[in-house]
């Protein structure tokens, strides 16, 4: 018999993580690189299978390699947080752009790293954001 006030949590497994890249071949490296670091990661072809899946399933983080220039990009996002309000929504600037953390404000993202990111940077703000719950209010 477990103690459920406190065995119990430590028990629970991490929310799975939706990955969103317009390359193929990117998103492969990089999912199979968050897999490695312990992230269960899906990966969503476009934007409207990423909007689907953020609707059908409860993911702890998605991340978006974005081109923020991009009025269709920044439509995605607006879905992306309307579908899924209670996920850490970590955005990758490619390319980085002048006004990138004021959108980033704008359409609700959590996170945002330039293109140059390090994969040790981007798993260790996803395990901090996986250890807190993202205030929707």
């Amino acid at each position: 018999m477990s103690n459920a006030g406190t065995d119990a949590w430590a028990t629970v497994d991490p929310l799975p993580t939706l990955l969103l890249d317009p390359d193929p071949e990117a998103a492969a490296m990089m999912a199979s690189q968050l897999r490695h670091a312990g992230f269960q990661t899906y990966i969503a072809a476009n934007g409207s299978f990423a909007v689907l899946a953020a609707r059908r399933t409860h993911f702890g983080a998605i991340v978006v390699v974005a081109d923020l220039a991009s009025t269709a990009m920044c439509n995605t996002l607006r879905a992306l947080r309307d579908a899924a309000p209670d996920s850490w929504l970590v955005l990758i600037a490619d390319p980085m752009i002048d006004r990138a953390d004021e959108i980033l404000h704008e359409l609700g993202g959590d996170a945002l790293f330039a293109a140059s990111f390090t994969m040790a940077d981007l798993t260790q703000r996803l395990n901090t954001l996986s250890n807190r719950r993202r205030s929707t209010s």
